[in-house]
C-alpha cells in the first residue's frame, strides 16, 4: 500500500500486473476519451487522483456526497469523472436525472467503447454508470481484459479527479474499490447504527493497509459540533483497538435543499449552490485539494495529485486490477 520504489510507465506497470506482454490492439491506439485543450494536454501525463466514497451501511447519503463532490471539483476547474461502483444499487444516474443508454458492462462485453458509455452530468462532470463490470476483470480473457484496461487507463490520463462511489458495507468488491483509491472518505450519520457500521468499514480498510488517506465525513449533522463529536467517538475507538487515527474531513448539515434536490433528480450543488450542504461540500473539496495550504491553482492541482494514500505514479486501475486478481 505504501510502495515508494520507482515505477515504469503506467501502461507497462498495469500490463505486467495483470496480463502477459503483448502488442497493444490497434483499436486502443490513440483512444480519445474526451476533447482535451492545449492546456489540458500538459496535464495528461499525470494519473487521476482517485477518491473513494464509502460507508458501512446504506442510507447515509454516500452517493449524494459523491455526486455533489464531483460538482464541487468540476467548479474548481478540474476534469472530473464519477465512477458508479455501487454494485448492489448503482443510482448515481438517478440523482443526476440521467437515463444511461449503456453501462460499463457494455464496455466489458465489447459492445460499446468507454467514450460511448460516459455521459455528461449536471454540474460539469462525466459519469460512468454501472461500473460493476470492473469487478469481472480478473475473470476475463486476456484480449477482453486488455481492451477494457487500455480504455480505462486512457481515461485516467485525461482526468484530474476520479470519484469512486463504492457499494455500502464491507463486501469484497466494495472494499477493493475503496482500497485502490488514493484517498477514502467513510460516510456516517450521527445515528448509533451508522456509527457502528462506519467503524466496521474503517476496521476492514485498516486491515487492508489503508491507514493513510482515510477520512470521516459526518452527514446529516445538526451542526459542526455534532459532526466533531461523532468523529471523536469513532476516532477514540480506532485509536484503542486499531492503533490508528482517522482524520476528520468535515460534516454535511441537515438541509431541506438537499432533500428537494433529490426529488428533482439534480445535484444540490447545482440547484442550490448557496445552501448549507453545498457550502459544506465545497469546503470538503477545498480541503481535499489542499487549498488550506495556500498557493495558486497550479500549486493546489499539484497537491491534489501528489498528496494521497499511495504512490501517485501507480494509478487506481493498476491497484484495483491487482486487488481483484489477488482474490
Amino acid at each position: 500500500m505504501h510502495e515508494r520504489t520507482p515505477s515504469p510507465d503506467q501502461a507497462e506497470r498495469l500490463r505486467k500486473l495483470v496480463i502477459p506482454p503483448k502488442s497493444v490492439p490497434e483499436h486502443a491506439v490513440g483512444l480519445s476519451v474526451s476533447p482535451v485543450s492545449a492546456i489540458d494536454r500538459t496535464r495528461s501525463s499525470r494519473i487521476a487522483r482517485a477518491i473513494a466514497i464509502s460507508s458501512g451501511k446504506g442510507g447515509v447519503g454516500k452517493t449524494n456526497l459523491a455526486v455533489n463532490l464531483a460538482v464541487a471539483f468540476a467548479a474548481r476547474g478540474q476534469r472530473v469523472v464519477l465512477l458508479d461502483a455501487d454494485l448492489g444499487l448503482a443510482n448515481a444516474d438517478v440523482l443526476c436525472g440521467i437515463t444511461p443508454r449503456a453501462t460499463l458492462e457494455d464496455v466489458v462485453s465489447g459492445e460499446r467503447t468507454l467514450d460511448e458509455v460516459m455521459v455528461d452530468a449536471p454540474g460539469g462532470f462525466r459519469l460512468i454508470p454501472g461500473a460493476s463490470g470492473v469487478s469481472r476483470l480478473a475473470d476475463m480473457g486476456q484480449a477482453q481484459r486488455r481492451n477494457v484496461l487500455d480504455q480505462l487507463l486512457a481515461l485516467e490520463r485525461t482526468t484530474d479527479v476520479l470519484i469512486v462511489d463504492t457499494g455500502a458495507g464491507i463486501g469484497a468488491n466494495s472494499m477493493a474499490f475503496a482500497a485502490a483509491a488514493h484517498s477514502i472518505l467513510v460516510v456516517s450519520t450521527p445515528e448509533p447504527t451508522a456509527i457502528a457500521d462506519a467503524y466496521g468499514a474503517i476496521k476492514t480498510l485498516v486491515a487492508r493497509g489503508c491507514r493513510d488517506g482515510l477520512g470521516l465525513v459526518v452527514n446529516m449533522a445538526a451542526n459542526e459540533d455534532e459532526g466533531r463529536a461523532v468523529h471523536a467517538r469513532i476516532d477514540r475507538v480506532t485509536r484503542v483497538f486499531l492503533s490508528t487515527s482517522i482524520k476528520y474531513s468535515g460534516s454535511i448539515p441537515l438541509d431541506p435543499a438537499l432533500t428537494a434536490a433529490v426529488r428533482r433528480r439534480t445535484p444540490v450543488a447545482v440547484t442550490s449552490p448557496d445552501s448549507p450542504s453545498s457550502r459544506a461540500i465545497r469546503q470538503l473539496a477545498r480541503s481535499l485539494a489542499g487549498e488550506s495550504m495556500g498557493g495558486d491553482q497550479a500549486d493546489q492541482r499539484r497537491q491534489l495529485h501528489h498528496e494521497s494514500n499511495h504512490d501517485q505514479r501507480k494509478g487506481f486501475l493498476a491497484r484495483l486490477a491487482g486487488l481483484l486478481a489477488a482474490r
